[in-house]
C-alpha cells in the first residue's frame, strides 16, 4: 500500500514539474510574439515618418559652429578630468606639489561646470524647421550632448504660437514649446535665415 501511493505522488510530481515547464516555454515564446510586435509598430512608425517629405523653411546658419564648439568642449573637458588621477600619481610620488593637485582638481571641476551649461544651451538651440508635405508635421532639428543631430517630429498642432507665449521678433532668442511636452526649445529669428514666410506663420504664427 505504501509502495502505491508513493508511486502515485512520484508521479503526480512529474506531471506537475512538466506541466510548469510546458507553461514557462509557452510563456516564453508568447512574450517574444508580443515583443516582436511592439518592435514591429516602432519600426513602422518610423518608416512612415522616414517616408515623409520634409520642406526645411527655416535655418540656423551658425548651428555647424555650435556643434564644432560644443564638441570642443566635450573633449576638454575629458582631458582636463583626465588629468586629476595622473596629478594624483605624481603628488604621491613626489613630483608635484599640493598646489599642483589642488589646481587641476579645480579647473576640472570648473570644466565640467562649463560643460554642463554649454550643452545645455546648444542642446535646445533649433538649427533646422523643416514642414511636411501633407502640412500637418513639423520636424526640429537640434543637437544632442555628443554634437550630434536630433529630430523631433510633432504635429503642426502641437507647436504653441510665439503669440501665445509673447514673443517678438527682435528677441534674439525665442521659445519654441508645444503643448504635449514641457521642454522649450530655442530658435533665432534675428540671425537665422526664414526660407519661407508662408510655411514659418502657418507653425508659429504671426510674430509681431
Amino acid at each position: 500500500m505504501a509502495l502505491t501511493v508513493a508511486c502515485r505522488t512520484s508521479s503526480f510530481i512529474s506531471f506537475m514539474r512538466w506541466k510548469h515547464a510546458a507553461a514557462a516555454v509557452s510563456s516564453f515564446f508568447t512574450s517574444a510574439n508580443h515583443t516582436t510586435v511592439k518592435k514591429d509598430i516602432r519600426a513602422t512608425s518610423a518608416e512612415q515618418h522616414a517616408n515623409v517629405q520634409f520642406t526645411v523653411f527655416y535655418r540656423f546658419p551658425y548651428i555647424v559652429a555650435a556643434r564644432l564648439v560644443s564638441r570642443l568642449k566635450l573633449y576638454q573637458t575629458a582631458f582636463v578630468v583626465s588629468m586629476v588621477p595622473v596629478s594624483l600619481y605624481y603628488y604621491h610620488t613626489g613630483a608635484v606639489s599640493l598646489q599642483i593637485c589642488v589646481g587641476v582638481g579645480s579647473a576640472s571641476v570648473l570644466a565640467m561646470i562649463m560643460l554642463y551649461f554649454a550643452t545645455n544651451f546648444f542642446q535646445r538651440v533649433v538649427g533646422l524647421v523643416a514642414l511636411s508635405s501633407d502640412q500637418k508635421l513639423v520636424r526640429l532639428s537640434h543637437l544632442t550632448f555628443f554634437g550630434g543631430r536630433n529630430d523631433v517630429i510633432v504635429p503642426v498642432d502641437d507647436i504653441v504660437p510665439l503669440t501665445d507665449i509673447d514673443e517678438q521678433s527682435g528677441d534674439i532668442f525665442v521659445k519654441v514649446r508645444r503643448y504635449s511636452s514641457p521642454d522649450t526649445l530655442y530658435m533665432t529669428l534675428r540671425y537665422g535665415h526664414v526660407e519661407s514666410a508662408q510655411a514659418f506663420t502657418q507653425v508659429f504664427g504671426i510674430v509681431d
